[in-house]
């Protein structure tokens, strides 16, 4: 129940379909922690774990496939960094003329 206090082992599910397990630093997705203890290491960074038959209720490990983030997504995680970046500079430079008025 919202507001109060869970143990590490209690799941929940959220409103997105995806499955949380509470662990002893914080909730963490089941599937990831699935995963995890599969292949007998943590999953890196590069890394995501998707749903076979894109079933996120499906928890069943057969179903779970390890994967190397593509180029593309770090291409589009740059793309939109220098975007906000960009955002931002546009942002400063006007408040700074407006503290010069």
């Amino acid at each position: 129940m919202r507001g109060q206090l869970s143990d590490p082992g209690e799941t929940r599910t959220s409103p997105n379909g995806y499955h949380y397990t509470k662990t002893s630093k914080g909730w963490r997705m089941t599937h990831h922690i699935m995963m995890e203890q599969h292949i007998g290491r943590p999953i890196k960074l590069e890394e995501r774990v998707v749903f076979k038959d894109k079933d996120r209720t499906n928890l069943e490990v057969d179903n779970l496939e390890l994967q190397v983030k593509g180029r593309s997504t770090a291409a589009r995680e740059l793309a939109r960094l220098e975007a906000r970046r960009d955002e931002l500079e546009a942002r400063i430079t006007e408040l700074r003329e407006k503290l010069e008025t």
